[in-house]
């Protein structure tokens, strides 16, 4: 009994605890010494279960996800509902934006290089990868976006339907790498044994259309294709993870996190889809009483039992008249009715008929607070913080800086998991073509890549740093004073400041800015030597406290060799 808890609590509800046998020995209760007190304390054995009471908790629901109609969901409410598109769009604009940015970082002392010998190696790899990355026909499998647009596709893509699949495809007019994105709905198992299927490895296993090994490692990918001559058929197609070559072919990218034993991810909006669609359908319906409110504009109201008039609808206008049944057996009225662009003017009511505006408060008062705290809970959720989420900085300077941030603090590790995961792979397949092709000279790459035991030589050469956009200072002039302090106390680099506040490397902006500074001087040197004052006239010889003595030739008779003043 002791390993069902449920079980235990029905038999001991029907049945209660059997009391003690007529002849056993009275019951002592169990005492247990208190360390905090000088006497001994009763004590007794409970389940630790998280109930504060018997059904407290309530049911515990064993969750099988069903990744089909997440995915599903989720896309429907991203095309459908304002505020799943918004929570979407916002992490994909602050975490990718325009894409990462490269910094190649080799690691001179593993390699045994002297420091900074290989800063102009990485400037050149960085300057490549940028012309690689800017050029649709080099990076993209389908030729029509840059790398830092795959990104956010990529980022999009992973969010909605919970992973991405990233394929490499070598072009072999160049020998780079080109990048395909698989939308994850797309990996599946393979239904049925089918002759394109092939036999699976022993200990290999199909899981949510990700082939495993014994250990649990992704060996491939099953990806469900249309087939060519049968156009309502779909049939599965095998894509492994490693190529022939040993290069990195295939994985998925997760949007979000995700449980350890966990093969495929769920999208980001999983567990907000139900919220969601409420609060969007809450919001439809004030909108939509709002706007019958607005068209009932105005009514008649009666104080005595007749037949009403209708005198707004009653009967046809005809040159600014109406004629209209009066009703109770009267004769029927006939009055003025002027027509106005907009509304309308009644000349006369019948006895007890008096028009009544219709009131326009009509919409919920309260929907923009119930609003608000939908929003709030989702954004304290997805560790976004409300300003954030909703693009409304209502506060002071001091509750916005603290917003941004907050957000800074969960935008790093997002980043630098975004760069290991997409970024990092595509770069070494990237270095290692270009090494291959003699483009780039990396002395030991190559080698250290086939050899396992070369491992750290590997690592030094394929170390990189990859960094997004900068959000910009709310107060530029206080930031910068603060990293000025910083500097000047040595608690902080020159680059590390430069890459915090503008997002560039702090070496490429001093080469950049003595080429600047070179330029400027030459293009102010005409107008600097204008600006000069003319120089005085030079003053005419005369004579002075000191006049400038006269040379006289003595006749070499009296003197040869002496000059006489």
């Amino acid at each position: 009994m002791v390993r069902y808890p449920l079980l235990n609590r029905v038999y001991g509800w029907l049945y209660g605890n059997p009391g003690p046998a007529p002849d056993a020995a009275p019951s002592v209760p169990v005492v247990t010494p208190d360390m905090m007190s000088p006497v001994s304390a009763p004590a007794r054995s409970m389940w630790h279960d998280g109930e504060k009471y018997p059904g407290g908790f309530g049911f515990t629901e064993l969750l099988v996800a069903d990744y089909w109609t997440l995915r599903m969901r989720s896309t429907q409410l991203f095309k459908s509902n304002i505020y799943a598109r918004g929570i979407v769009r916002r992490l994909v604009t602050n975490i990718i934006n325009t894409g990462l940015s490269l910094e190649a970082v080799p690691d001179e002392s593993i390699l045994g290089i002297n420091e900074d010998t290989l800063a102009d190696w990485a400037e050149s790899v960085e300057n490549r990868f940028h012309l690689w990355e800017r050029t649709p026909s080099l990076c993209d499998y389908r030729e029509r976006v840059s790398f830092g647009a795959l990104q956010a596709q990529a980022k999009q893509a992973a969010l909605i339907s919970g992973d991405v699949l990233v394929v490499l495809l070598q072009d072999p007019a160049t020998g780079l790498p080109r990048v395909r994105l698989v939308d994850g709905n797309r990996v599946q198992s393979p239904f049925g044994a089918t002759p394109d299927i092939q036999a699976l490895a022993p200990g290999h296993c199909i899981k949510h259309g990700v082939e495993l090994d014994a250990d649990g490692r992704h060996v491939a990918y099953w990806i469900t294709q249309t087939d060519a001559t049968h156009p309502f058929q779909t049939k599965s197609k095998r894509l492994p993870c490693i190529g022939s070559t040993g290069r990195k072919m295939a994985w998925l990218v997760y949007g979000t996190d995700k449980l350890l034993d966990d093969v495929r991810g769920e999208p980001i909006l999983s567990i907000l889809l139900q919220s969601l669609r409420e609060v969007d359908r809450y919001r439809d319906a004030v909108q939509r009483k709002a706007t019958i409110n607005a068209i009932l504009a105005m009514f008649i109201k009666k104080d005595s039992e007749t037949s009403g008039t209708r005198p707004l609808t009653g009967g046809a206008v005809v040159r600014g008249r109406e004629t209209l049944p009066a009703g109770g057996g009267k004769a029927p009225r006939t009055f003025n009715f002027a027509e106005q662009v907009p509304g309308a003017v009644l000349d006369e009511l019948a006895p007890g008929e008096t028009p009544h505006g219709f009131s326009s408060t009509g919409t919920d008062e309260k929907f923009a607070e119930f609003e608000a705290a939908i929003v709030h809970s989702m954004a304290w959720c997805l560790e976004i913080p409300p300003e954030i989420l909703e693009l409304s900085f209502a506060s002071n300077y001091s509750a916005s800086q603290a917003a941004v941030n907050e957000f800074k603090l969960f935008l790093n590790p997002v980043r630098a998991a975004w760069g290991d995961e997409f970024c990092q792979p595509i770069y070494v397949d990237w270095l290692l073509s270009e090494t291959l092709t003699g483009r780039v000279k990396a002395a030991g790459l190559l080698e250290a890549w086939r050899d396992p035991l070369q491992y750290d030589r590997l690592a030094a050469w394929l170390a990189a740093d990859w960094t997004g956009a900068i959000k910009p200072s709310i107060d530029l002039l206080k930031q910068a004073n603060g990293y000025e302090k910083l500097i000047e106390l040595g608690l902080i680099t020159r680059d590390r400041a430069a890459r915090e506040t503008t997002g560039q490397k702090y070496s490429k902006n001093v080469k950049k800015l003595e080429r600047e500074n070179e330029a400027l001087a030459k293009a102010n040197k005409p107008m600097a030597e204008l600006k000069k004052p003319p120089a005085p006239p030079l003053a005419p010889p005369g004579p002075g406290p000191n006049p400038p003595r006269k040379l006289r030739v003595v006749p070499k008779q009296e003197a040869p060799n002496v000059l006489v003043t």
